[in-house]
Formats: structure tokens, C-alpha cells, sequence
């Protein structure tokens, strides 16, 4: 995962566009809407979450 390519995108973002919601994470019981900013965390943390965020954004080819 290249975090680098996420925090340009997310650098360069207005402050109100960072709280909407980027893209949905369906894991099959529930769908779970993540906002840009949920992404930052879940992405620094390199969380499992995080690494499927920053994947389903590359393939949506937003970073």
C-alpha cells in the first residue's frame, strides 16, 4: 500500500469535502459508508479495513 498516493489526494481536498462519503465497503453482513476521513485513519493505521479502503479507491481510480 503506497500511503503517499493517498495523502496527496487527501492533502489536496477541501476541509467539507473530507467529511463525505467516498465510497461504500460492503462485507456482506452490513455496508458500511466511509468518508474520506474515515479512510485517513483506517489507512494511517494501516488497519485490514484500511487496506481495503485504499484498494477499492485505486481500482475507483480516485488515488
Amino acid at each position: 500500500m503506497d500511503k503517499a498516493r493517498f495523502l496527496r489526494v487527501y492533502a489536496n481536498l477541501p476541509i467539507k469535502i473530507r467529511e463525505q462519503v467516498v465510497l461504500v465497503i460492503d462485507d456482506g453482513s452490513e455496508k458500511k459508508p466511509i468518508s474520506w476521513n474515515v479512510a485517513y485513519v483506517e489507512i494511517e493505521n494501516e488497519t485490514a479495513l484500511g487496506k481495503k479502503i485504499f484498494d477499492k479507491l485505486v481500482k475507483l481510480e480516485l488515488i
